[in-house]
């Protein structure tokens, strides 16, 4: 691959008003970027006053109609103009040496793909603290693991020219997409991901539980899409059905035996909240997952 020496930041935005100028301003602020670097917002049919926002900071404005990251992403992709693009999304703040630290990934010409880290805020609801505690981003639950490891869409570079050779991100897809993106990158391209730890910035989590569920769901229908889109990776069997069954059993029954655990002074409140958010997450996620993987389409997340 030919040495990277400019680059082009992707926002993917749908009605982020009240993020996007902080996400802005920490691009802005950034140090040892490329004298070439772009930064390119695609506004995804807000109908709040993001456009507004961003109008106030030097960056590229485009609209895409299609729903949905990925097809923001692609609209982005596109017109783009560096070698590298670096994504990020519209609630995030990058630290000062983001962008140079998943740069220099890139000295390296065998590097196809590169993340950074993830960081959430500092968490005030249970809902904030669950996310903090699991873990969702932390590179053993993503990068480094053995099936389909990817990078996430909200801190992830690539060359772009390999981005374009693989068709882009799967418009289809409206979770799961960067495990695909990733995952048809590395096999086309027979690669590993490129892991920059000190590329780190800061997530808002989910803060309600109502919030939670949704993402949950979601985010187990992009896990079904997966598996229905590449059963010669991965099938579906007996065995992890029942693998299934026994974890939401465990997870069920966990928050009942942690508070039992409380009031003998063998387990402690914030255990306790654990398991429950726990046993949310998993009931949730897993429902989400079966929906997609019976029927082959979203469908709406109902209590």
């Amino acid at each position: 691959m030919k040495p990277a020496n400019s680059a082009s930041v992707i926002i993917p935005v749908l009605n982020g008003a009240s993020t996007i100028a902080n996400t802005l301003g920490a691009l802005v602020s950034q140090a040892g970027v490329p004298v070439q670097t772009e930064s390119i917002v695609v506004d995804n049919g807000s109908t709040d006053n993001t456009r507004e926002v961003v109008s106030q900071v030097d960056v590229r404005l485009l609209d895409e109609t299609t729903r949905g990251p990925s097809a923001a992403r692609n609209r982005g992709l596109h017109a783009a103009t560096g070698d590298v693009i670096l994504y990020t999304d519209a609630d995030t703040l990058p630290t000062r040496m983001w962008h140079a630290e998943l740069m220099a990934a890139f000295d390296d010409p065998g590097t196809i793909i590169a993340g950074g880290r993830v960081l959430g805020y500092p968490p005030k609801t249970a809902a904030e603290r669950f996310m903090a505690t699991y873990g969702i981003w932390e590179p053993e639950n993503n990068i480094l693991r053995s099936v389909f490891p990817f990078v996430p869409s909200l801190n992830l570079a690539v060359r772009r020219d390999a981005a374009l050779a693989i068709g882009g991100w799967d418009e289809d897809m409206l979770t799961g997409e960067d495990v695909d993106f990733s995952y048809r990158i590395l096999k086309q391209f027979a690669g590993t991901i490129a892991y920059r730890p000190q590329a780190i910035l800061f997530h808002q989590h989910r803060q309600t539980d109502d919030e939670l569920r949704k993402q949950a769901w979601t985010y187990g229908e992009g896990g079904a899409q997966m598996y229905r889109k590449y059963p010669e990776a991965v099938t579906w069997d007996f065995s992890k059905t029942m693998h299934v069954c026994r974890l939401l059993a465990t997870r069920g029954m966990a928050p009942l035996a942690y508070a039992l655990g409380s009031l003998l002074g063998r387990s402690s409140a914030k255990r306790v909240e654990l398991a429950r958010y726990h046993r949310l997450w998993s009931w949730w996620w897993w429902r989400g997952f079966l929906s997609m993987y019976r029927n082959g389409e979203r469908r709406k997340w109902a209590v």
